[in-house]
């Protein structure tokens, strides 16, 4: 997950078990980087939905794809920002030791 957030890829989920259903709720859901493929019936993928996701997010005219691009870069700038991570780091040292007083 982290790794096609940091790249300069278009996100296209097939989550099969354990955890992966819940990140791909959330890259999809919460933070929309990403677009999920859809399953069938019978809770398989089919070509044509793996076909569909993947033009959905290269298609330059798509708003779905703008949407996810977009989110993509403001994410993985945020993500890639030394300057804030520290900040958030700090934030989160000062929180603890105002716990411990």
């Amino acid at each position: 997950m982290w790794e096609s957030l940091l790249n300069d890829c278009q996100i296209v989920l097939l989550p099969f078990h354990g955890d992966q259903n819940i990140n791909a709720r959330f890259m999809v859901e919460e933070i929309n980087v990403a677009v999920e493929v859809e399953r069938a019936e019978n809770w398989w993928f089919t070509k044509e939905s793996l076909s569909e996701a993947i033009g959905s997010v290269m298609d330059e005219d798509s708003k779905v794809g703008s949407e996810v691009k977009s989110n993509h870069a403001k994410l993985k700038e945020i993500v890639l920002d030394h300057d804030k991570q520290g900040g958030y780091i700090d934030s989160f040292i000062r929180n603890l030791q105002d716990l411990l007083e």
